[in-house]
């Protein structure tokens, strides 16, 4: 019986893999990678956690986004063609199912699996607008290789005449700009490629004052509950799950962040259970929802859907509610 107050996850990420091909200043991976398995996700995993959304009449239809974004970078996953084919079958449970990529193994032959496939929103993360920034952030020399590898797939995308959303990413950096990241693909004004600049949250491997981004200022006297931890969910290549995003790159199954194993329990069950559900009452009444959150500031990107109640102190969701990329409840 599906309870009345259940919510729904409007964004599921999953990890395909956990293994990368950088070493970025903003990333944990470097440190994480030490104590975990470089591994990919059970196709049966995969299979299961799809099927629970499907066979969920709370959840089926009701799912926003599936992306396929994690620790690792997708394009490395060993079992991508498999991957792909079972994403394929559940393709219609999602309005969009996204890849976030870091281009550096995006092979032709690679890209012809992806276009083949129902991802139909591609973010890459160029991160930097020329190759000497592009070193300092990524700690590799790769941005050649990188601007080589997106001209190479627009070209292929526009052969195979594909409706999907590109999107083309840096960070919020003093040193990087936009426009002289375009000059390097005029491919993309064609096929009308998305350039922005990524905003940068505050996180564990940025907190030794490094100075080459821009961390977000969020400017506001108070704290306002965060709205990923009412709208999104990220499943690790084991099957832990995480009620933000952050979790991906910050925190593994060690944390109060993982609120438990898709192994035995549904999408819905986790992201509805007693852990999230105290996590959200904390937020609130204007306290943490988890000990990790402190150094966070992920909540002043997303929108403020709440208004402060001062008779009873604590923060009350708004009717109409305002979701990421301007879309309504």
């Amino acid at each position: 019986m599906v309870r009345c107050d259940q919510k729904i996850p409007w964004i599921i990420n999953l990890e395909l893999t956990n293994a990368c091909n950088l070493a970025c200043v903003f990333c944990d991976h470097k440190i994480l990678k030490k104590k975990m398995r470089l591994e990919e996700m059970d196709e049966w995993l995969l299979k299961k956690i799809l099927t629970d959304i499907r066979t969920d009449q709370a959840v089926n239809g009701r799912v926003y986004e599936l992306g396929l974004v994690g620790l690792g970078e997708p394009t490395l996953d060993r079992n991508l063609r498999k991957h792909l084919v079972i994403v394929n079958e559940y393709a219609d449970l999602f309005e969009r199912i996204s890849l976030n990529s870091n281009l550096v193994s995006l092979t032709p032959k690679i890209a012809e699996l992806l276009l083949d496939s129902e991802i139909n929103v591609y973010t890459f993360s160029v991160n930097a607008s020329n190759r000497k920034v592009y070193r300092k952030m990524m700690s590799r020399d790769k941005f050649t290789q990188v601007i080589k590898n997106l001209r190479d797939f627009l070209t292929l995308y526009t052969e195979r005449r594909s409706a999907a959303i590109v999107e083309v990413q840096v960070l919020d950096s003093p040193e990087n700009d936009l426009a002289e990241l375009k000059s390097e693909v005029p491919e993309s004004a064609d096929v009308q490629v998305i350039f922005f600049t990524r905003k940068v949250y505050s996180k564990p491997i940025l907190q030794k004052g490094q100075k080459l981004l821009r961390i977000h200022d969020p400017g506001l006297p108070e704290r306002y509950p965060c709205w990923d931890i009412y709208t999104r969910a990220y499943i690790d290549v084991q099957g832990n799950f995480y009620p933000c995003t952050i979790g991906n790159d910050c925190y593994r199954e060690t944390s109060k962040l993982c609120l438990g194993s898709v192994h035995d329990n549904t999408v819905l069950a986790l992201f509805n259970n007693m852990t999230i559900r105290r996590s959200r009452q904390r937020s609130e009444r204007g306290d943490l929802p988890f000990p990790e959150c402190e150094i966070c500031n992920v909540w002043s990107l997303t929108p403020n859907n709440f208004w402060w109640d001062s008779e009873s102190r604590t923060w009350k969701l708004k009717k109409k509610q305002i979701r990421a990329y301007g879309l309504k409840e």
